[in-house]
């Protein structure tokens, strides 16, 4: 174990699906030098990507995301209404927030959160800015 050891690298190859349960995926990573001494074989480790930033879009909690009627989408509050609008995401990250590509217009209002699925006649409470994170910004 090495615990706090940063050893550089570079992935070779990532499985192209994850654990379903613990949402594990196994990579291969390349040593750019050998670490000393070598780690017992199919030993095992937390790594972090550093990957490129990502150009800025409108990010929302994961919670507000719905699937209606086979569309991924958000739930808008226009003009006191509510309305499915579908949306195209974009990356997640850890904390619980997704990207969103196309679908909505800055300024948009979207519920972020409900106890029951939604419809276009549900009655809701809009709340200002209960969601931290539901702002401009990458993910």
């Amino acid at each position: 174990s090495r615990a706090g050891q940063a050893l550089a690298g570079r992935v070779l190859r990532v499985e192209p699906l994850a654990d379903a349960v613990t949402e594990e995926t196994l990579a291969k990573v390349v040593f750019e030098a050998l670490p000393s001494p070598l780690p017992p074989i199919g030993e095992l480790a937390e790594v972090t990507i550093d990957l490129p930033a990502l150009e800025a879009q409108p990010v929302l909690p994961n919670a507000a995301v719905q699937r209606v009627s086979g569309q991924t989408g958000v739930w808008r509050w226009t003009d006191g209404k509510l309305q499915f609008a579908p949306v195209q995401l974009g990356s997640a990250d850890l904390d619980g927030h997704v990207q969103v590509l196309q679908g909505l217009d800055e300024g948009d209002q979207v519920v972020v959160y409900s106890e029951k699925p939604l419809t276009a006649r549900s009655r809701i409470q809009v709340v200002e800015r209960v969601a931290k994170g539901a702002t401009q910004g990458a993910p």
